[in-house]
């Protein structure tokens, strides 16, 4: 009876870590697309453009748009922002989402894990936050990839906002935008997962966990820009990325993890 508890048990474990890692995968994805939309919405409140920062298209009660938040914009119209000549003021207000909010939540969220796993004491509360901040940290970092470079070069989103409102071409903000993503990636995949992994090292799913977030964010958010129009050189990016990019930060992790 025990080896058939013992048994049982292995068999039931990864599918209790899958359920761990579904929840935090919903959890982590509304919080940073929340975080990028109210960016937006209340960048332009700051700036007169907005009466209600709260007020974002929410969309319907659909499953969809609960879970993942397909419906819901951050209701700020830029036209008139552009045809008022204050293209500076479009332009912060485009950029609030992916690089103010996700790339500086990024960078909070890392050094949040930084703290914790300097810590000696392991408690309930401290795991818990280490491993919520950790799908946090990479949901916002693999978020600011999908804008820069996966959809930098398109004719309409964030960073084409960004660019009409700088009145530049948006070659001309790529390689600025694509350096700050590539930095805070391998800054995450080389400093901040693998000490999270070390903090879960005495967990049977302490070995796993680095790989199970990289595979699930990193090739989630390659895949944005072959849907939505986003265009040719958008669509060979995200292939790109979901090819060469994925393996390579899993390489780069696992590199990183054996010499500590």
């Amino acid at each position: 009876m025990i080896g058939i508890g013992k048994a049982t048990q292995q068999m039931a474990l990864p599918y209790v870590y899958g359920a761990m890692v579904f929840f935090s995968v919903i959890f982590a994805h509304a919080v940073d697309f929340f975080l990028h939309e109210f960016a937006h919405s209340f960048m332009a409140w700051a700036l007169g453009w907005k009466d209600n920062p709260l007020a974002l298209n929410y969309g319907k009660l659909t499953i969809d748009n609960i879970l993942m938040q397909q419906q819901i914009d951050e209701n700020v119209r830029y036209a008139p922002i552009f045809a008022a000549h204050s293209g500076l003021q479009g332009a912060l207000i485009a950029a609030a989402g992916p690089l103010i909010a996700n790339g500086g939540s990024s960078i909070i969220c890392g050094h949040v894990l930084r703290t914790i796993g300097k810590r000696p004491l392991q408690t309930i509360w401290s795991l818990t936050c280490m491993w919520l901040f950790t799908w946090l940290a990479a949901f916002n970092v693999f978020n600011v990839w999908s804008y820069a470079p996966l959809r930098a070069l398109s004719s309409h989103g964030d960073m084409a906002l960004i660019a009409e409102g700088l009145g530049v071409s948006n070659w001309l903000i790529f390689p600025v935008v694509t350096g700050f993503a590539v930095w805070l990636a391998h800054w995450y995949v080389r400093d901040i997962l693998p000490n999270v992994c070390k903090y879960f090292s005495d967990f049977r799913f302490g070995a796993a966990f680095g790989g199970t977030v990289l595979g699930t964010t990193t090739p989630f958010f390659s895949i944005v820009g072959l849907t939505g129009n986003y265009g040719l050189p958008s669509a060979l990016m995200c292939l790109a990325s979901l090819f060469f990019f994925t393996p390579a930060m899993m390489a780069m992790f696992y590199l990183s993890l054996e010499r500590r």
